[in-house]
């Protein structure tokens, strides 16, 4: 039950946040999908964290992925292996999560949604001619201001997540599996 409310929420936080535009001071866009899916990976165990960065990866591909003059920037199905592989570091703290100490993970939500965005920057870099990693100061804010506002908003998400997981009985079945 919980696991489908959070697809339903990641699905609305990828509508909503192209609404919202950028935060306010800081450059960056605020990425609801990414709040959302480390909330997942962090709450979830690790089957549920790879459905989660299966289906944010197809849904953010699903809507980035345009080819231009007939050639795209990354693969269809990139992002699933960067949401799984960013998800899985959210969820190697799983254990620390479920003890009730989520106030971590709102900061590495940030530091992995900076993470995140610089890897799209990096590739993309790649896949364009000439190649130079030598951006402007906007691409590095835009970095930046994207995980602040992911940390910023973080805390908010995870405790209105957790509130209503913990409604659901969600985190008792996982302290009960973990303890056996």
């Amino acid at each position: 039950m919980f696991t489908a409310l959070l697809v339903v929420l990641m699905f609305f936080a990828l509508v909503a946040q192209h609404f919202l535009g950028s935060f306010p001071g800081l450059g960056g866009q605020v990425l609801l999908l990414s709040v959302v899916f480390f909330y997942a990976a962090a709450a979830l165990p690790l089957w549920g964290m790879l459905a989660m960065a299966f289906l944010a990866g197809l849904m953010w591909d699903c809507l980035t992925t345009v080819p231009v003059d007939g050639r795209v920037d990354v693969f269809f199905g990139w992002h699933i292996l960067l949401y799984g592989g960013l998800g899985a570091i959210m969820n190697g703290l799983h254990p620390l999560f479920i003890r009730g100490r989520w106030q971590i993970h709102c900061v590495l939500t940030g530091v992995l949604t900076s993470l995140m965005v610089l890897i799209e920057f990096v590739v993309i870099t790649f896949r364009r001619e000439p190649f130079a990693l030598v951006w402007p100061r906007h691409v590095w804010s835009l970095i930046a201001g994207s995980g602040m506002a992911a940390a910023l908003i973080a805390p908010l998400v995870f405790f209105g997540l957790n509130w209503i997981g913990r409604r659901l009985g969600h985190f008792e079945r996982a302290r009960v599996a973990q303890s056996e």
